[in-house]
């Protein structure tokens, strides 16, 4: 079985606030570019070792969600560890088997405190929600392991909320 976003989504895709395209190869991270509350992102991932993208959601940096790839043991790593500074929210990863071979191709729709990341590659997806305090623009960064490269294309669009018009009389 394949999942895939609704195609109604590229419908709620606003302007395109993030094109990027290069090579992250450490011991810094790649700055992005910045996000919305709301977005569509796609990217194309080529990792050595373990790499992928953060989605920083707090001035400081002290609060972000991390997708990682890892070429090595094949799988997709979804890291909420440090996804919300709120101490009522849960902290975890979660992993889904991904190719090691081939470019890895993701689809991230995030909609404030929820994430669906689609390992469009595979077909997979997971759903979280991560429950992000700060109140300032998010930002994306690339990063890899120190020796590793990321090849990435990155492009993140914002979406525009969904509105029901309710049948008139």
């Amino acid at each position: 079985m394949r999942q895939q976003p609704a195609a109604e989504l590229l419908a709620l895709r606003g302007e395109r606030t993030v094109h990027a395209t290069g090579i992250a190869h450490g011991p810094g991270p790649v700055q992005l570019g910045t996000v919305g509350r709301a977005f569509d992102l796609t990217a194309r991932l080529e990792p050595t070792a373990s790499a992928g993208l953060r989605l920083l959601t707090s001035p400081d940096d002290s609060e972000y969600l991390d997708i990682r790839l890892d070429p090595v043991i094949g799988e997709l790593v979804v890291d909420r560890d440090h996804a919300s500074l709120d101490a009522r929210a849960h902290g975890g990863s979660y992993r889904m088997p991904c190719p090691t071979d081939v470019p890895v191709d993701l689809r991230v729709i995030v909609d404030h405190s929820i994430a669906e990341v689609f390992l469009t590659t595979t077909g997979q997806v997971l759903t979280l929600r991560f429950y992000p305090t700060g109140q300032g623009p998010w930002r994306l960064e690339a990063h890899s392991a120190p020796g590793a490269r990321l090849g990435y294309t990155v492009d993140v669009w914002q979406l525009h909320p969904l509105v029901i018009k309710e049948p008139g009389p």
